[in-house]
């Protein structure tokens, strides 16, 4: 057994029609679709709820084809919860952008924020990054990071 690829990335929201604008106008994903999911018993196992209705949107990058599913639900109606990123469980997706600085701009200018200004990355006396925590309609952590070096390996 062996996993083959990474297919998607899913946050469950609270409002597609506030977070599909921040994906993808603010963010640069394509809309691929939305649609309702409802009456469907392999959904009702998968997911562990009986009678499940939740409304779906696929957005792609438009270069590399990373997928990200935004569910909002309907039934059991989606509960908010406190995000932090120190709590177990907590997931966060991180994009490479080629100025983070003006994302973070665009981010703010359009009414959105961050947990902070971006903050260079130092490690080993280098700085290797330039990164922030941008936060979606919901709160949800976007880590947003412009790479100087060899990060991974760092």
């Amino acid at each position: 057994m062996s996993i083959k690829v990474c297919h998607h990335h899913g946050f469950t929201v609270s409002d597609l029609d506030r977070s599909i604008p921040f994906y993808r106008d603010l963010l640069g994903l394509e809309l691929v679709r939305v649609s309702e999911r409802r009456n469907l018993p392999s959904y009702d196992q998968i997911i562990g709820h009986d009678d499940i209705v939740l409304h779906v949107a696929i957005l792609r990058h438009p270069v590399n084809g990373f997928l990200l599913e935004l569910c909002k639900y309907d039934n059991p109606k989606g509960q908010q919860r406190e995000l932090d990123n120190i709590f177990v469980g907590a997931s966060h997706l991180a994009f490479e952008v080629e100025d983070v600085v003006a994302q973070y701009r665009a981010l703010v200018a359009a009414g959105f924020g961050a947990i902070n200004p971006p903050v260079d990355v130092e490690r080993d006396g280098q700085v290797v990054a330039r990164a922030m925590y941008a936060l979606d309609p919901d709160g949800i952590s976007i880590e947003m990071f412009q790479e100087f070096g060899d990060i991974v390996s760092r």
